[in-house]
């Protein structure tokens, strides 16, 4: 079930003999527009103002680490180089951050052309799968239910790519906390799948983790930018893939998985029509 609200603006009139008209105008998606456009500027304005001062920091703690080095003592110089190590990390993760606001504000145009979405999604989850030969391991398994009847849909290879990781990226935070500590560890796992749906003719690409799942204050606002249910996040991730599923006119759910009463975890799905209708429509 999709978390949709809904606004609305009513407007009356007299009519002749007594009666009142009465309507609802559903601006839902101007609201949405007007939005999106307002947290465009915040998150630009502040890529700008956070950015110019973190080079001149990093800078700064090196040469200090640089010109002090080899005039400390032992402790001294171990003290200086974790201090440092630590102010370079923090600026690494405030780039990071940065460049999320970044991502937010300027997300181009989509280039729309056919795209195996089988193949994209088998690309990215390889950089996932060779995890353990970089030392980096991850909390959960991934598992990809490919279905093969999937036809090719009109999209952007590169922005696909953006939504994919950041939905597999969200799913394995997510896991790493069972829904209510009854879940054993191996229970864990984040399951990515795509499905040809014949009913509707379209394509649905799926991401489902283990997780705890959403609160309903949660789903309702799932795509703003910056809401998030993550201690250290930006709540930028969901909002990016809202701006491109739009830019590819896909449907986007949210949902939680509840059996028995219980969370089991959360699964967001985009819907995309086949590039051949695309091309038909066209024609």
């Amino acid at each position: 079930m999709a978390a949709d609200a809904v606004t609305l603006i009513a407007r009356g009139a007299a009519l002749p003999g007594g009666l009142r008209l009465l309507v609802f105008d559903d601006i839902s998606e101007i609201v949405s527009a007007q939005r999106a456009q307002a947290w465009g500027e915040v998150a630009r304005r502040l890529a700008h103002e956070i950015k110019n001062p973190l080079t001149p920091i990093q800078l700064s703690a090196e040469r200090l680490e640089r010109k002090l080095a080899d005039k400390l003592a032992e402790p001294e110089h171990a003290l200086l180089t974790k201090a440092v190590r630590t102010i370079v990390d923090q600026v690494d993760a405030m780039k990071r951050l940065v460049n999320e606001f970044r991502d937010y504000a300027r997300l181009p145009s989509a280039e729309l052309k056919p795209v195996d979405l089988n193949a994209l999604v088998g690309q990215v989850l390889q950089l996932y799968g060779g995890a353990a030969d970089s030392g980096q391991e991850w909390r959960v398994p991934l598992r990809f239910e490919c279905d093969e009847s999937c036809p090719p849909i009109l999209g952007d290879a590169q922005q696909l790519r953006q939504v994919i990781h950041n939905l597999v990226q969200n799913a394995i935070d997510a896991s790493g906390e069972p829904s209510d500590g009854e879940a054993e560890e191996s229970d864990a796992q984040v399951v990515v799948r795509t499905q040809w749906l014949e009913a509707t003719q379209r394509v649905r690409l799926s991401v489902i983790d283990s997780g705890h799942g959403f609160s309903d204050a949660i789903l309702k606002r799932a795509f703003e930018p910056y809401v998030t249910t993550k201690a250290k996040g930006t709540g930028l991730g969901l909002a990016v893939v809202k701006k491109i599923a739009e830019e590819h006119g896909a449907r986007l759910d949210v949902s939680n998985r509840i059996s028995d009463g219980r969370i089991l975890g959360a699964q967001v799905s985009l819907s995309f029509e086949p590039a051949s209708r695309e091309a038909d429509a066209s024609a």
